[in-house]
C-alpha cells in the first residue's frame, strides 16, 4: 500500500515537472513573439494600424489662369457639379449604374470607361460618373438618392475659355485623362483625383507644371469599412500660377475672322520687342469641348477635317517659303561683290543651266531688272542668274542668320525646325554632293527647303527690327525682349534695298501686292508675295498652257504667303500669312496680312486717344 501511495506522488511531480516546463516554454514563446512584434516590429505595426485607421486624399487644386496683354481672361475655372461613385457605400454598384443609365444615360464608351476605373481604384476611391450636372440633372439624382446608393455629388472645377475658338491654339485646352496617360504614370495620385484634366495643347500644355499647382491633403478617419468617420486634417491646395500672354485677343479674333474658310496661318509681332500680339491657325475649334468627354461625332468631325483643325499651322506646318525667300538672297548678294543694289539682270522669262531649264513665273519675261525690282516684280530669273556667283554657302549662312532651319524658341510645344538644306546636309543625307541646280531651285524658296510660319515671322520681326536679332515670345515680361541680343551685323545700306523693295511691291503700280495697299493715318505697309507649288508642273502642260489655280482641285493649288511690316518708315508691326492652297500670295494672304496691319494700327491709335481722355 505505502509503495502503491509512492509510485502515484511520483509519477504526478513528473507530471507536474513536465507541464511546468511545457507552459515555462511556452511562455518563453509568447513573450518572444510579443517582444518582437511590440518592439522589434513595433513602428511597422503602427503604421499599419494608422493607415487602416485613416484615409488620405487629395483634392484638386484650381489651376492657374491665362490672361491676354490687356488683362483678359482667355482660361479660368468654374465652379461645378459631378457625380461620383463610392463602391465602398454601394450594396450592389452595377445595379445603381443601372439606376443611374435610367435617369440620365451614359454612351457605351462612358459606362466601360467607368468599370475600367471601378476596377482600378480601391472601394473608398470616388470614380467620375458624369460632369457638369446641369440643376435639373441635380435634382434628378437628389430625387431618387435612396435608389443611388454610392452615388455622392462633389463640387468640382471645370475650364472654361471665354475667347472660344480665337485662341485655342496659343492658349490650349484641358481634358480627361486616357488610358496612355495612366499607363505612362501609374504612380501618379493625381490620376486618382475624379476629373482630374491635364493640358494637351498651347499654353495648357507648356506651362502644365506651373498652372496645375498644388494638391491640398485631407486626411479623415475611417471605420472597419472604409466609411470616412471624421476630418481630422484638411490642408487646402495651393492654386496653380497664372500666365500672361503677350497676344491681344481683339486682334486673335480678327484675325480668325479675315481668314474665313481659308487654311493657313497669321503670325503678327512687334518688331521691338518680339512679343507675339496674335498667332491664329485656321480653322480652329472650340477647346471647351475637349472639357468633357468629347463625343465621337465631334472628334470624327475635327480629325476627318482636310484642314486639319487639330493641327496648330503656325508652329508645325512645313512649306516651301517661295519668293519671301528672295529677301534672304539679297541680304546675302549685297554683301558680296558680284551683286549691288544697281546690278541688273535681264529676265527673258527662263534661265538654261546644262540641258535644263528654269523658268520665271513670268513667261515672257520682266527685261531688264535691278535688286529693288526683283523684288518689287518677284522675278524669278534675277535670282537664278545671281545664285550662281553667290554661291550656296553666303546664302545658307545668311538664311541661318535670320532664323531658318531651326527652332525660333516661342513657348509651345510641338514646334517644328523646318530644313535649311547644305552641302554637308545633302551629303549626309542624300549621299550625294550639291549641285548649282540646287542653288537655284533654293535662290527662290523651293527645292529641299521647307520652313514654319513662325520662323516666316522672325524673318521678318529680325529683318524690320534692322539692328537686333529679336527672339519671339507669347510671355508677357517685365524687360523688353531687345534687351542683352547680338546685333545683326547687316549694313542698313543693305537694309534699305530690301525695305525699297518691299515697299515697291505693295506701293508702286505693277508690284505683286499693289491691291493690297492701304494708308492709315499716313502709314502704310512694305511686304513680299510668294506662291509655292504643290505639285509638279509637266513639260507637256507648260506646252498645252498651264491651268488656273482656280481651275484646279483645292489640295493640288499653290500655298499662297505673305510677308509684312509696317509702318513703312519706322516698322512697328510685322505679320506672315499662309493660306494653304490660297492659290497666290497676292490673291489671298496679302489681303489677309493688309487687313490685320490696319487693324493693329487702328487699335494702336484708338487705346492712345482712350488713355488721353483718361487723363484728361
Amino acid at each position: 500500500m505505502t509503495v502503491w501511495r509512492f509510485e502515484r506522488t511520483h509519477v504526478l511531480i513528473k507530471r507536474v515537472i513536465f507541464l511546468s516546463c511545457f507552459f515555462f516554454v511556452l511562455f518563453c514563446i509568447l513573450a518572444g513573439r510579443l517582444f518582437y512584434l511590440q518592439v522589434l516590429q513595433g513602428e511597422k505595426y503602427l503604421l499599419l494600424a494608422e493607415k487602416n485607421r485613416l484615409s488620405v486624399r487629395l483634392t484638386l487644386a484650381p489651376r492657374g489662369y491665362i490672361y491676354d496683354r490687356n488683362g483678359v481672361k482667355l482660361a479660368e475655372n468654374k465652379k461645378t457639379f459631378q457625380a461620383v461613385l463610392i463602391k465602398e457605400q454601394a450594396k450592389d454598384y452595377k445595379k445603381t449604374l443601372k439606376r443611374f443609365n435610367d435617369l440620365l444615360p451614359l454612351d457605351e464608351d462612358e459606362n466601360k470607361r467607368i468599370e475600367r476605373d471601378i476596377s482600378r481604384k480601391r472601394a473608398f476611391m470616388p470614380v467620375r460618373i458624369k460632369d457638369n450636372l446641369t440643376f435639373e440633372e441635380m435634382s434628378l439624382l437628389q430625387l431618387n438618392a435612396p435608389d443611388l446608393d454610392g452615388i455622392v455629388i462633389e463640387e468640382g472645377i471645370n475650364r472654361y475659355y471665354g475667347a472660344g475658338d480665337s485662341s485655342t491654339h496659343v492658349v490650349g485646352y484641358v481634358s480627361l485623362l486616357n488610358d496612355k496617360d495612366l499607363e505612362g504614370d501609374k504612380e501618379n495620385p493625381l490620376f486618382d483625383l475624379p476629373g482630374y484634366r491635364i493640358g494637351r495643347l498651347g499654353i495648357e500644355q507648356a506651362f502644365e507644371e506651373k498652372l496645375q499647382g498644388k494638391p491640398g491633403i485631407r486626411k479623415t478617419e475611417v471605420n472597419v469599412y472604409g466609411r470616412s468617420v471624421r476630418v481630422l486634417e484638411d490642408t487646402p491646395p495651393v492654386p496653380g500660377e497664372d500666365v500672361h500672354l503677350t497676344i491681344d485677343s481683339r486682334l486673335q479674333k480678327y484675325g480668325l475672322e479675315i481668314f474665313g474658310k481659308e487654311s493657313g496661318s497669321l503670325i503678327l509681332t512687334d518688331v521691338r520687342t518680339g512679343e507675339i500680339l496674335s498667332l491664329v491657325s485656321a480653322p480652329s475649334f472650340d477647346p471647351n469641348l475637349f472639357t468633357v468627354p468629347l463625343s465621337v461625332k465631334n472628334w470624327k468631325k475635327l480629325s476627318e477635317n482636310p484642314k486639319t483643325p487639330l493641327q496648330n499651322k503656325a508652329i508645325a506646318g512645313l512649306y516651301s517659303p517661295g519668293s519671301t525667300f528672295k529677301i534672304i538672297l539679297t541680304l546675302a548678294g549685297l554683301g558680296g561683290k558680284d551683286m549691288t543694289a544697281n546690278t541688273r539682270v535681264k529676265c527673258t522669262g527662263r534661265t538654261k543651266l546644262g540641258n535644263q531649264l528654269f523658268h520665271c513665273w513670268k513667261r515672257a519675261g520682266h527685261g531688264p531688272v535691278n535688286a529693288v525690282e526683283a523684288l518689287k516684280h518677284s522675278c524669278d530669273v534675277f535670282y537664278y542668274e545671281k545664285s550662281q556667283d553667290i554661291g550656296v554657302d553666303k546664302i545658307v549662312d545668311m538664311a541661318n542668320k535670320l532664323g531658318f532651319g531651326r527652332l525660333t524658341g516661342i513657348e509651345l510645344a510641338g514646334e517644328k525646325k523646318g530644313l535649311l538644306p547644305s552641302r554637308e546636309w545633302k551629303e549626309a543625307v542624300k549621299g550625294d554632293g550639291w549641285r548649282m541646280g540646287d542653288t537655284l531651285n533654293l535662290s527662290i524658296g523651293q527645292g529641299f527647303l521647307n520652313a514654319t510660319p513662325v520662323q516666316l515671322a522672325k524673318m521678318i520681326t529680325v529683318v524690320a527690327n534692322g539692328v537686333n536679332d529679336v527672339p519671339l515670345t507669347l510671355i508677357k515680361k517685365e524687360t523688353k525682349a531687345t534687351d542683352n541680343v547680338s546685333l545683326l551685323g547687316i549694313p542698313k545700306s543693305h537694309l534699305n534695298v530690301v525695305y525699297k523693295g518691299m515697299n515697291a511691291v505693295v506701293n508702286e503700280k505693277e508690284g505683286t501686292a499693289y491691291g493690297s495697299r492701304f494708308t492709315y493715318k499716313g502709314q502704310k505697309m512694305a511686304g513680299k508675295t510668294a506662291s509655292t507649288q504643290v505639285r509638279r508642273i509637266s513639260l507637256k502642260e507648260r506646252q498645252e498652257g498651264i491651268k488656273s489655280q482656280d481651275e484646279l482641285p483645292w489640295k493640288y493649288r499653290d500655298h499662297a504667303m505673305f510677308v509684312a511690316f509696317a509702318p513703312v518708315n519706322k516698322p512697328r508691326y510685322a505679320v506672315a500669312v499662309v493660306v494653304e492652297h490660297g492659290g497666290g500670295g497676292a490673291k489671298t494672304a496679302a489681303p489677309i496680312a493688309s487687313k490685320m496691319l490696319q487693324e493693329v494700327l487702328r487699335l494702336e491709335y484708338d487705346d492712345a486717344q482712350k488713355k488721353k481722355e483718361t487723363k484728361k
